[in-house]
């Protein structure tokens, strides 16, 4: 505090009470060098005796104001208590509606959301599980068409080898039997002969297995150009 102000200090000057039960203690400033008499505008009448007859039923008592501004301060205490009470019911109400709209809004984005769940397993989840339940079996019959024709292409080379075996057997079969004409052949024209017939017979296993080789292989690049263009269709059909 400055020291050029006179020193103050908050005393209880009086309480009162309202109509609720409450209770209010008025508070006072007493300064230092004052004294807490109000100061009136009356002390020329200090006395009701010598007060003219024209002013005794006009002027009015310092005890009056009192009593008026003490009225006042009740009435307002009693006013502003029962605008509290009424402020908050109201505001409880108002909380109330208030959570009673945003439960129903939030009970309607549920049933919303619920609806939306149904749609989403009709429509969504049950056609995507029938799509790949089809696309897979179309996968296991492709897988299983591919299985089939690789096992009949693995038949069929087996079967391809057993006929190369087969004339092998016969050139060989052919040899052993020229070898014991040949041993037993006496004269240098037979030999001549024989060897003439041999080199003939050696041609033709080549060129036979040469023809067949060839054709295996055209008929083996054809049924795995099949089976290539049958899995390049299935991986365009599945995107």
């Amino acid at each position: 505090f400055n020291s050029s102000k006179a020193e103050s200090s908050e005393i209880a000057v009086e309480t009162f009470s309202t109509s609720s039960g409450n209770s209010y203690t008025v508070l006072g400033v007493e300064e230092a060098g004052k004294t807490d008499i109000p100061e009136t505008y009356f002390t020329k009448y200090e006395k009701e005796e010598s007060l003219p007859v024209y002013l005794k039923y006009v002027l009015i008592k310092e005890t009056v104001f009192v009593e008026l501004k003490k009225r006042i301060r009740l009435c307002f205490f009693e006013h502003l208590e029962k605008w509290f009470a009424e402020s908050l019911s109201n505001s409880c109400a108002f909380v109330a509606a208030k959570k009673e709209e945003l439960n129903s809004e939030l009970q309607l984005c549920l049933h919303l959301h619920q609806r939306r769940q149904g749609n989403i397993e009709t429509n969504i989840y049950n056609v995507r599980a029938v799509e790949l339940l089809l696309h897979k079996e179309r996968l296991e019959c492709h897988c299983a068409g591919v299985m089939e024709a690789l096992k009949k292409e693995r038949a069929e080379f087996l079967k391809f080898c057993d006929q190369q075996n087969n004339i092998s057997k016969n050139l060989h079969s052919q040899i052993c039997d020229m070898e014991s004409v040949f041993l037993n052949a006496p004269m240098t024209e037979k030999l001549v002969s024989f060897s003439n017939s041999l080199h003939s017979e050696l041609h033709n296993h080549l060129e036979v297995i040469q023809v067949s080789l060839r054709s295996y292989r055209n008929y083996l690049e054809e049924a795995l150009g099949k089976l290539r263009d049958s899995n390049v269709d299935f991986l365009k059909a599945c995107r």
